[in-house]
């Protein structure tokens, strides 16, 4: 894989703007005819994670969406948008509906005749060169197209830190599939592996992240904030993306779950220097503050733990982590919590979501698929302490310097 991202300035979403800058990038790696042949049947794989309006910074924003549309269809390709929304919105035609109907993909539809997939169909394959993952499910759209362009949103995760084009494949597993797949693999090493597993057997050819409205803090969902980033950033290689627009944002690209195997794996060495970024010299475009996830998993420090730390690293987590805590005059009991929580440990009681802490493993996929915002994180006293101490890392943003040199 090629590690060379091209980083372009794009202030808002005018679609001139936005594809006048997403072309020039695009020519930075070669053209949009590098990646797209005449003929051929182009899936592109959005960030649809769940019903929620442009302005929010949660999805793919549709202008990204549209201009990219433009480019494949003059270069003779013939694309569609395809995504499976977080586990808490079923993968049925009514689930996919609601999601575009939100996100102003349905609009976008109708006025510019993009096609959306309405297929529901899933397929299971063999991956045995898997390191994770040997078999796993997969929508039958990515599998049926030509070539797999994917568009991930730049944003904060708590769970994994950040979110960006080696997650973002994640949406290519069906619906509560994905619920299946956090209980099995519980464990932030584990899961980050299935990412990679996941970008090694659907092999996009291009990914094209959508960084002109970012979102900070609490991500991925409702409860982050939007942030002007006023950036597109695209590259062939997944993990090289990551590794340039964590630097943007200031977190350290070696305390994502998502690069440090990549680097074990071999497809990153590790060093910022081996990654050719064009267009914006990388120093003019870090945002200093950029807030990060109050405290995810992945602060934890994985990877970075002392023998002895590792060994009580499962006694104490459930103490030291951020416990989700429903709020009663938030919560609508409309079950989307019950629905995505890998573990069963969420239930309705007398219209409230109550969460078994006994049984809660700390993947806040409730807290983050919530249409309500209505999941709240919350430390106990010790956990509080510990953190201050640092006895189990903190969440670390990086200052980059400027001057550094791409190889």
């Amino acid at each position: 894989m090629s590690q060379r991202v091209s980083v372009v300035r794009c202030p808002d979403y005018d679609l001139e703007r936005v594809e006048t800058a997403l072309k020039k990038s695009l020519n930075l790696l070669g053209g949009i005819s590098r990646f797209v042949k005449p003929g051929q049947r182009v899936c592109l794989k959005a960030n649809l994670l769940l019903p929620a309006g442009p302005e929010q910074a949660v999805t793919t924003h549709p202008s990204v969406i549209e201009a990219l549309v433009n480019l494949v269809r003059k270069a003779g390709g013939k694309p569609f948008v395809a995504d499976s929304p977080g586990g808490g919105v079923s993968y049925t035609e009514e689930g996919l509906r609601r999601v575009y109907q939100r996100t102003g993909l349905l609009e976008l539809a109708e006025r510019a005749g993009v096609e959306l997939n309405w297929d529901t169909t899933v397929a299971q394959i063999s991956f045995p060169e898997g390191k994770m993952m040997k078999r796993m499910d997969i929508i039958k759209p990515v599998l049926d197209a030509d070539v797999v362009i994917a568009i991930p949103k730049l944003k904060t995760h708590m769970f994994t830190t950040f979110t960006g084009a080696t997650k973002i494949l994640f949406g290519v597993i069906p619906g509560l599939t994905k619920t299946g797949y956090h209980a099995k693999l519980a464990d932030l090493e584990k899961f980050a592996e299935m990412l990679l597993d996941i970008v090694a057997c659907v092999k996009p050819a291009l990914f094209v992240m959508d960084g002109v409205l970012g979102m900070e803090g609490d991500g991925p969902g409702l409860h982050g904030t939007p942030r002007e980033v006023g950036l597109l950033l695209v590259s062939p290689d997944a993990v090289a993306l990551d590794v340039v627009a964590s630097q943007v944002i200031g977190i350290d690209p070696g305390k994502i779950p998502m690069l440090q195997k990549a680097k074990t794996r071999g497809w990153w060495d590790g060093s910022l220097q081996s990654i050719e970024v064009a267009g914006c010299p990388i120093e003019e475009i870090i945002i200093p503050d950029f807030k990060p996830p109050q405290l995810s998993l992945a602060s934890y420090g994985l990877g970075n733990l002392t023998f002895f730390q590792r060994l009580l690293q499962p006694f104490f987590k459930p103490v030291l982590t951020l416990r989700p805590i429903p709020q009663c005059e938030k919560c609508t009991a409309c079950g989307t919590c019950v629905r995505s929580c890998p573990q069963k440990a969420i239930s309705i009681v007398r219209k409230l979501a109550v969460v078994d802490d006994d049984k809660c493993i700390r993947c806040y996929c409730c807290h983050e698929l919530c249409p309500e915002a209505a999941i709240e994180l919350k430390s106990s006293w010790l956990g509080r302490l510990v953190r201050r101490r640092g006895a189990f890392g903190s969440s670390e943003m990086v200052n980059i310097k400027p001057g550094r040199k791409r190889g």
